[in-house]
């Protein structure tokens, strides 16, 4: 099952869990480009085209990411990397700490608001958040969110998203 779209709000909520590749997008593009290029091509290396027509394949490819997240965007994207290859991240750890705290959120719901017994709201959870294991999910709901700490910096990484 593929995960959830990454949004701007979510990676503000979990910079701490980004990679570097995805912070220095979101610093150079915005978080509205940044995040839609790694939410379309996740864990692709691309050649970056410095020039919109420099070449057949450099303009096609140029064409397909300036449609992908704007000329604006795409300009910022040749002036920085353009000639190299960026590798765009997949951001694991971000996409599995969103959806452990989604599993919390809801764990939360289904046994203080709705009543039902933790056994239950395991395999309630386990139906919407297939695949994953009931052992995994206790597991999830056992511990708390992830602020990022052991990565670059919480503050600076906030202030990317002011």
């Amino acid at each position: 099952m593929p995960s959830k779209p990454l949004t701007p709000e979510d990676c503000a909520a979990i910079s701490g869990c980004l990679p570097y590749t995805a912070l220095a997008l979101i610093q150079a593009l915005g978080a509205v480009p940044a995040c839609t290029l790694i939410n379309e091509r996740p864990g692709v290396t691309i050649v970056i085209p410095k020039h919109p027509d420099a070449n057949p394949a450099g303009a096609k490819r140029w064409a397909e990411l300036a449609a992908l997240i704007g000329e604006p965007a795409m300009q910022v994207l040749a002036d920085k990397w353009g000639g190299e290859a960026l590798s765009i991240p997949v951001c694991k750890r971000a996409r599995e700490e969103l959806r452990a705290r989604r599993i919390r959120a809801h764990w939360d719901r289904l046994v203080n608001a709705e009543g039902l017994s933790g056994r239950q709201a395991v395999y309630e959870i386990g139906l919407l958040e297939a695949p994953i294991t009931s052992r995994a999910i206790e597991q999830i709901c056992g511990r708390g969110d992830d602020g990022g700490e052991r990565n670059q910096g919480g503050a600076a990484q906030a202030a990317l998203f002011d």
